[in-house]
């Protein structure tokens, strides 16, 4: 199966036997290609795996989103329901809902207030729509889950994105030169780079509980309580947005 992240270190961890895996750094449309050729070659679903910016206010750092549907602009696409039923019942405190997709990071709280009251998402990424558009052109199912590494009411300072690269690494000095010519980001910057501590942490230890091909319905995962409690979660799908 295919996996896409934005960042190499989310990529480290989705990694696994089976599974081949594409950070993007926010640009899927450059790994199209080589996409549409895994899937082609066997690749038999597409999952969007990492980090994510927190829209509802109930989120903090470390809490689990599984999408329901993924929007940009005026476009929605929902998730696979049964592979995403699945994920929430193996991540028990998940949140379900929807995630918007944006081409460039969300910084301030206002505008991440204003995203969430014209979509209803609950979560924010660079990659889910580019990719849930791949599957639904490939035929393939699609899920989503993240974590959300900036809760709702935390403004991102410029230079914590300076350093994104498209291939998914990181490069540090253009945030070190943003911070010298804006030290006062220190603070902000200490802030997030906890917050994203905790995330990755929670990143790691939910991707042991998904088992190998992220609970797949092409690749069973045998949950362990399944057989004494196998009620789905009740889930408050938005509806897709008008086109």
């Amino acid at each position: 199966m295919i996996v896409i992240t934005g960042l190499k270190a989310e990529a480290r961890i989705a990694a696994a036997s089976g599974v081949t895996v594409f950070a993007c750094g926010g640009k899927v449309e450059l790994q199209a290609q080589a996409i549409k050729r895994a899937v082609f070659s066997g690749a038999a679903a597409i999952v969007s795996f990492g980090i994510a910016g927190g829209l509802n206010s109930r989120l903090t750092a470390g809490d689990w989103v599984v999408a329901n549907g993924v929007i940009s602009g005026d476009r929605y696409i929902e998730t696979d329901i049964e592979w995403s039923s699945r994920l929430a019942r193996l991540l028990r405190a998940a949140e379900l809902g929807d995630i918007a997709t944006v081409a460039v990071p969300v910084l301030h709280p206002m505008n991440k207030r204003r995203l969430h009251r014209d979509t209803g998402a609950i979560a924010v990424d660079m990659e889910s729509f580019q990719a849930a558009a791949l599957a639904e052109e490939l035929g393939v199912p699609f899920a989503a889950v993240r974590v959300i590494a900036d809760p709702a009411h935390r403004e991102i300072p410029s230079a914590a994105r300076m350093g994104l690269r498209s291939d998914g690494t990181v490069a540090i000095a253009p945030i070190l030169y943003s911070l010298l010519r804006k030290p006062s980001q220190l603070p902000s910057l200490f802030r997030i780079a906890s917050d994203a501590m905790i995330a990755f942490r929670t990143l790691y230890a939910g991707r042991q509980e998904l088992g190998p091909h992220f609970a797949s319905v092409l690749y069973p995962t045998i949950l362990a309580n399944e057989s004494v409690n196998s009620a789905k979660p009740d889930r408050q799908r938005a509806e897709p947005l008008p086109a």
